[in-house]
């Protein structure tokens, strides 16, 4: 569901008019600022992990080096990244692993002999992530593929046609219905304001249920938090 098609749902529940505003009406704007605080407040909502922000290096690889080059040790790291955690995979022209290297929080690098193999990242995703592997990479490896899974940022949207990864976009409207109505001290406010609650309450919930013979959860197995 794009963001045209979020703002014709918000804007008739709203006004209760057939006719939306264009893209340079000033209404459509300010929608846009109310959906990305509607997708800012989803994305950290009860220290959720939503399945639909994993990805990977090699699939959303915007802004970030996914390519060895021999000899070098620094990446950089997708701008979409949030966190990674599990291993940094060297994979070939066919996709086989050829080497893993296991990721390690930044505080943990000083124990490891320089001969180990590891990475680590450091940063953050205001200012974006660097790779770190250990041992720099030699020419065997030069030119293949670097690939991890991460957890991202959501998509914000900035035009009509931008998408969001959220599985239920009605909570953006009731969200921005929300919003819009306590800017003018519509008695609506609460009304839309629990309906937004509900449709986040809900989405949680089928997250985190995963299906009926395969609950879902993320343990943590590093046995240390992940950390800039």
């Amino acid at each position: 569901m794009d963001y045209d098609a979020i703002f014709t749902a918000f804007y008739r529940q709203y006004r209760a008019e057939a006719t939306v505003p264009t893209s340079s009406d000033d209404e459509f704007t300010i929608g846009l600022s109310l959906a990305n605080e509607a997708i800012s407040r989803w994305a950290n909502y009860d220290s959720t992990y939503w399945k639909e922000l994993f990805t990977t290096a090699q699939e959303n690889s915007t802004g970030g080096v996914v390519t060895v080059t021999a000899g070098t040790s620094t990446y950089a790291a997708p701008t979409a990244m949030r966190e990674a955690g599990g291993f940094v995979r060297i994979k070939d022209g066919s996709g086989n692993t050829l080497r893993s290297y296991q990721i390690l929080d930044p505080q943990e690098v000083q124990f490891k002999n320089d001969d180990a193999q590891y990475c680590y990242f450091t940063g953050n995703p205001t200012d974006g992530f660097t790779l770190h592997l250990n041992p720099s990479p030699d020419t065997a490896i030069n030119g293949m593929s670097i690939d991890y899974v991460y957890y991202k940022k959501p998509t914000e949207f900035t035009t009509g046609t931008d998408t969001t990864e959220m599985s239920n976009p009605y909570f953006i409207v009731h969200r921005m219905l929300a919003n819009r109505f306590r800017a003018s001290r519509n008695p609506y406010y609460s009304s839309a304001l629990r309906d937004a609650e509900d449709a986040l309450r809900i989405m949680k919930l089928d997250n985190d249920s995963g299906s009926w013979a395969n609950p879902w959860s993320l343990p943590d197995n590093s046995g240390t938090s992940w950390g800039n």
